[in-house]
């Protein structure tokens, strides 16, 4: 019984990857949004908040859980975007820069992870959490056949803001860690300081 209870967080994870192709599936079949892909978008989000929730609880919450859980929410979140731009293809291309922005930076962190540390990171910073909260929202709206045009570019500007944060971090630390916070608490490992961690968001 205890060895399943440790597969829990792995088995959310696997959920949230198999979300990603039911979404475009549906969305290729039926051109429109809708309660079927806003309850997936949710379900998928609800299982990344609970698969490290449950992890830290049961003492399970490794490296590899976690760049599982940072993997599959690339591939999640992508396959979403894939069906906003299927459904409202016209708001995505007025901002396209700013999408091209984050693609660029998105990988940035780990290749800074991989140069010093030859290991990727799983900073786990508190603005990407946020972020991933007003992308929520952003992709329900969105999802459910609304046209978001003042909440979207708030949604991307953020995007930007948690990257540089990554990027931060990943340049910052001394050592390979995870769930580091923010840069300024990459800034304080990089100075032999200790801080407060929060078992709830880290």
């Amino acid at each position: 019984m205890e060895k399943i209870k440790k597969q829990i967080p792995f088995a959310l994870i696997g959920l949230r990857l198999l979300l990603a192709p039911v979404m475009l599936l549906w969305t290729l079949q039926t051109h429109s949004g809708g309660w079927f892909l806003v309850t997936c978008l949710w379900t998928g989000m609800l299982s990344d908040i609970f698969d490290g929730i449950i992890a830290r609880h049961l003492g399970v919450a490794n490296n590899q859980l976690r760049k599982w859980d940072a993997w599959v929410d690339i591939v999640f979140w992508l396959a979403a975007g894939i069906c906003i731009w299927l459904l409202n293809g016209q708001l995505l291309r007025d901002h396209l820069a700013w999408i091209v922005v984050l693609f660029v930076l998105e990988p940035v962190s780990d290749l800074i992870n991989f140069i010093k540390f030859r290991k990727s990171g799983c900073a786990h910073n508190w603005l990407s959490k946020l972020w991933g909260l007003v992308l929520l929202v952003t992709f329900t709206l969105f999802l459910a056949g609304k046209t978001p045009v003042v909440w979207f570019p708030i949604c991307l500007v953020l995007g930007v803001l948690s990257q540089l944060d990554r990027i931060l971090i990943s340049s910052l630390l001394p050592r390979p860690e995870c769930d580091i916070p923010s840069c300024y608490h990459a800034w304080l490992r990089k100075k032999g300081k200790t801080f407060k961690r929060y078992k709830l968001f880290n």
